[in-house]
């Protein structure tokens, strides 16, 4: 297929192309070089971009639905308002990425990297964030109801005002992470690590702990509304 007096193929070279407003519908590009590409408000729903380039690409409010992204390297992309519901980004390359405001809803980002990605607003409501690196990330105000992020690193990110109910963070590393006024009711705490953790006004209604979860010094769970299992 050509677009533009552009091939578009697997393997393809697009670097710096400006493909905004494309149709790129269940298009293949698989490990196409994409670094720099303008994709701003363009279609690649169910596009296979397995292991493609696209370090500092503009993709604000592109839709990426149901794509397969894994294994890509999406450093230092704008990915602002985008849509990638129900996308695959396992074992991706996000670091330094904008992702503000973006719906990422039911979106597996196994394994991925996001090391100090700013996903302030987003929607990240039924994904899969298992063993994700999110050190350091802003997540002010982020959906994460009913998110699967066991073994999910958070170490200092910014979580202010999230929504993280029902969220499985069983064995989360959230060492010296900000969870101010953040809505932690039924989560699953189990074997999580949040010493050093900003807990100021966090809701924690029926949120599961054991023995293994590791606090904040001072800090009392079941005076907060934290329910202790001993299963």
């Amino acid at each position: 297929m050509d677009i533009n007096g552009l091939s578009i193929t697997p393997g393809a070279d697009l670097s710096g192309a400006d493909l905004s407003d494309t149709s790129l519908i269940s298009t293949d590009l698989t490990k196409a070089r994409m670094a720099g590409i303008a994709l701003t408000g363009s279609d690649l729903t169910e596009a296979s971009l397995v292991g493609a380039d696209l370090r500092y690409s503009i993709c604000h409010k592109a839709i990426f639905d149901k794509a397969d992204l894994h294994h890509a390297n999406l450093w230092n992309i704008d990915l602002r308002g985008a849509s990638a519901k129900g996308t695959i980004f396992c074992k991706c390359w996000l670091g330094n990425s904008n992702l503000i405001e973006a719906d990422l809803r039911g979106a597996d980002f196994s394994g991925a990297w996001l090391t100090a990605a700013d996903l302030s607003n987003s929607l990240l409501s039924a994904s899969t964030l298992a063993g994700v690196s999110l050190a350091r990330a802003c997540m002010r105000e982020v959906d994460l109801t009913g998110a699967f992020a066991v073994g999910a690193d958070f170490r200092s990110a910014i979580l202010n005002g999230a929504i993280i109910r029902a969220a499985n963070l069983s064995g989360a590393n959230l060492r010296e992470a900000s969870l101010i006024d953040a809505d932690l009711s039924l989560a699953d705490l189990v074997g999580a690590d949040l010493r050093g953790a900003q807990l100021d006004g966090a809701v924690l209604n029926g949120s599961r702990h054991d023995s293994t979860t590791r606090w904040p010094e001072g800090f009392r769970p079941l005076t907060s509304g934290a329910i202790e299992s001993h299963e």
